[in-house]
C-alpha cells in the first residue's frame, strides 16, 4: 500500500470548512460543480456514498466522522478511481488563526506496483483540486 499526505492551507475558517465536509453526502454540491449523480445508502458512519461522475461509477463509505477534531473518513467500496483498487481516506481540518489547515491522507493500492507513483501523483492533485473547488464554492 502506498501512502499520500498533503496538507493545504486557506484563509476560510476551520468551521466553516469542516462544516461543508462533514456532509458527505453534500459531496458533489461543491466538488463536482454540479455535475455528476450520488445517492446515498444509510445514515452516519457506515452510510455510502454511490457516485457517478464523469470518470465512471464508485462507492465510498464514511468509516470516521470525529466533529471534535474535525476528521472524516472513508473507503472505497467498489469502482477503481485514479487506478486504484483499495483506498482508504482521512481529512481533518486544523484550526491556524486566521484560517486552517485541511489535511489529506490516502492509502491505496493499484495492484501495479509499477503505477503507485503515478497514482499517487495523480491522488495528490485530486486532493489539490477537491481544496480548490471546496475553497471557491464557500468564497462564491
Amino acid at each position: 500500500m502506498k501512502e499520500v499526505d498533503l496538507t493545504l492551507s486557506t484563509d476560510i475558517s476551520a468551521e466553516k470548512v469542516w462544516a461543508l465536509l462533514a456532509d458527505f453526502s453534500g459531496f458533489l454540491n461543491w466538488a463536482g460543480g454540479g455535475a455528476g449523480e450520488i445517492s446515498i445508502e444509510g445514515e452516519g458512519v457506515g452510510m455510502v456514498r454511490h457516485l457517478k461522475m464523469s470518470g465512471g461509477e464508485l462507492a465510498e463509505r464514511l468509516t470516521l466522522l470525529d466533529p471534535d477534531n474535525k476528521r472524516l473518513g472513508y473507503d472505497l467500496v467498489y469502482g477503481e478511481p485514479l487506478g486504484m483498487t483499495q483506498y482508504k481516506a482521512v481529512v481533518q481540518v486544523v484550526d491556524a488563526g486566521s484560517g486552517c489547515d485541511i489535511i489529506w491522507k490516502g492509502v491505496f493500492d493499484t495492484g501495479d506496483p509499477d503505477s503507485e507513483d503515478q497514482t499517487g501523483v495523480a491522488l495528490s492533485a485530486a486532493y489539490e483540486g477537491m481544496t480548490g473547488a471546496l475553497v471557491a464554492y464557500l468564497t462564491a
